[in-house]
């Protein structure tokens, strides 16, 4: 497989949606009164960040899909989002009032913390469908998982950054929180990747807490033991393009995650860049699927995800 693609699995809600909207023309033109043809699917979802370029793009995604097929399959999804970002208390009293409310499914990104594990235990105890999208939850039995093949995302990293380093580097990792089985997966996989190269050492693992201020003292401190930086996730990514206009001298070069403007300018070499509104449609599709079959295609989905340079920018999709 070419190293700067991967692939998803499954398929979209297809032939199943062309019948079902025929039969629903049909039946509109009965002369009676128009019913659905399934009773309604409330579908609570939670997202942690109301940022600009990850988040509201599976948000972005879902609102789409919905305006699709959301009244074919009677689905009624309403967006929650903690006032402070990433704050799992706050996310978990959110969970907490829709497992109250009885809703159908709750859609959340996974993270280990003990009583929110608990809440959605009680949840999937009274027949709520749970969707973990973006991160999953080690050794929780979520409903579904869809989003990025995490592990296969690190060795993409991993694969384009030997390339860019020629096989030589002091390499310094910036990653958001522990405790988040997606950034543990993509970190073993670019670990697995490195190793095979004798020349390459990763100097150390940090977390900046998902704080840009934290990132940037970061980024200057780790410029002593690195001459590159590796961004597990966005934050690295993002505060380097509103800090910098173009590349900056500190490093040999930057890496990341999805912050696709700061390759545009060059501040950073290259992301993996994931098909976050391929995620949001893909919650929606699936539970249409869930809806009208009973199932869903696949207990895990993967989406896309590529490896975005400046070179091969204007060939890769925002």
């Amino acid at each position: 497989m070419d190293r700067n693609y991967r692939r998803c699995s499954g398929g979209p809600v297809g032939l199943l949606t062309l019948t079902l909207l025929l039969a629903a023309i049909l039946l509109s033109g009965c002369g009676g009164r128009e019913e659905a043809l399934y009773p309604v699917t409330r579908v609570s979802v939670i997202l942690p960040h109301n940022d600009d370029g990850y988040w509201s793009l599976i948000r972005e995604g879902i609102e789409e899909a919905e305006a699709e097929l959301g009244e074919l399959y009677n689905i009624d999804i309403q967006i929650s989002i903690p006032q402070l970002n990433y704050n799992i208390s706050q996310m978990t009293d959110i969970l907490k009032q829709q497992v109250a409310a009885r809703v159908d499914a709750i859609v959340i990104q996974g993270n280990e913390d003990e009583t929110f594990r608990q809440v959605l235990a009680e949840a999937q105890n009274r027949g709520i469908q749970i969707i973990c999208v973006d991160t999953a939850i080690r050794d929780f039995p979520c409903n579904l998982y869809i989003g990025t093949d995490n592990y296969e995302a690190g060795r993409l990293l991993g694969e384009n950054m030997v390339r860019l380093a020629d096989g030589k580097a002091r390499a310094a990792v910036v990653t958001g929180e522990p405790g988040y089985l997606n950034l543990e997966q993509r970190l073993q996989g670019f670990r697995d990747v490195t190793a095979r190269y004798p020349g390459i050492e990763i100097t150390s693992v940090n977390y900046n807490h998902y704080d840009g201020l934290t990132f940037m003292n970061q980024y200057h401190s780790l410029s002593d033991e690195a001459d590159i930086l590796v961004c597990l996730e966005g934050t690295g990514g993002q505060t380097l393009s509103h800090a910098f206009t173009g590349p900056d001298a500190e490093y040999r070069f930057v890496v990341g995650f999805d912050a696709y403007t700061g390759v545009e300018s060059r501040v950073i070499a290259g992301v993996v860049k994931q098909d976050t509104n391929q995620m949001g449609r893909r919650i929606v599709e699936e539970i249409a699927n869930y809806v009208s079959e009973g199932r869903y295609t696949d207990d895990v989905i993967y989406t896309d995800c590529y490896w975005l340079s400046a070179d091969s920018y204007d060939e890769v999709s925002r």
